[in-house]
């Protein structure tokens, strides 16, 4: 929907249920896991965008999402090891999948006051998605991911903590003339220097944390 005869506002509702759904079970918390199928998934949400294309040197954007995403048992086919494999094959749980991140917001604005030069902020934000233990105790995480790391994660709740990163980008055009130009970009990528932990698995599959912060600058040539 057009607003304003400038901003643009668009949702989308979705929702999809599945049977047999496809998964795997890591051995052991090795880098070894095996293929399995569990009863049922319900994936259900909301995608939003707001854009506002140019309102002089100002353009802007905002996303968000809402998403539940969650399995139900028995497994019901494949290779399924561990201590737990008869609860497992017989119980009839609902568990959060590795996708189940409630609330996700990304969002951009950018400044551009002269045709060469313009400057840009951007945000993202995630409320944390589920965690993958299998009853360590915190001293067995902390040795193996480190205290840092370990803070970063709600083990009550069974989630990572909220993320957040804040970036910043300026470039420059030094010279431009019909195909020809040449700029020089920097970039500054989580400024406010997070440790955001995505998620949290073995030790050798699934654990992903996002870089500290990093500067770079680029000088490009387009001819």
């Amino acid at each position: 929907k057009e607003l304003f005869k400038k901003a643009h506002l668009s949702a989308n509702l979705f929702r999809r249920a599945i049977r047999n759904v496809s998964d795997d079970d890591v051995l052991l918390n090795t880098g070894v896991s095996f293929p399995i199928a569990v009863s049922s998934a319900n994936i259900y949400g909301v995608e939003s965008q707001f854009v506002l294309p140019q309102m002089g040197p100002l353009t802007a954007w905002v996303s968000y999402s809402y998403q539940v995403a969650s399995a139900h048992l028995p497994v019901v086919g494949g290779l399924f090891l561990g201590d737990d494999a008869a609860n497992e094959l017989n119980s009839n749980a609902r568990i959060w999948v590795t996708q189940d991140q409630r609330h996700t917001v990304h969002g951009q604005v950018r400044y551009q006051p002269w045709s060469r030069f313009w400057i840009s902020a951007g945000t993202s934000y995630g409320t944390g998605l589920p965690v993958e233990l299998s009853g360590e105790d915190i001293e067995t995480l902390v040795a193996q991911f480190g205290q840092a790391v370990v803070d970063r994660v709600n083990l009550e709740a069974g989630r990572v903590k909220p993320s957040l990163s804040i970036d910043l980008s300026t470039a420059v055009d030094l010279y431009r003339k019909e195909s020809r130009a040449v700029r020089l970009q920097a970039d500054i990528r989580n400024l406010n220097n997070r440790l955001n932990v995505i998620n949290l698995a073995s030790l050798f599959s699934g654990t992903a944390i996002t870089a500290p912060r990093s500067v770079s600058v680029r000088l490009r040539f387009d001819y």
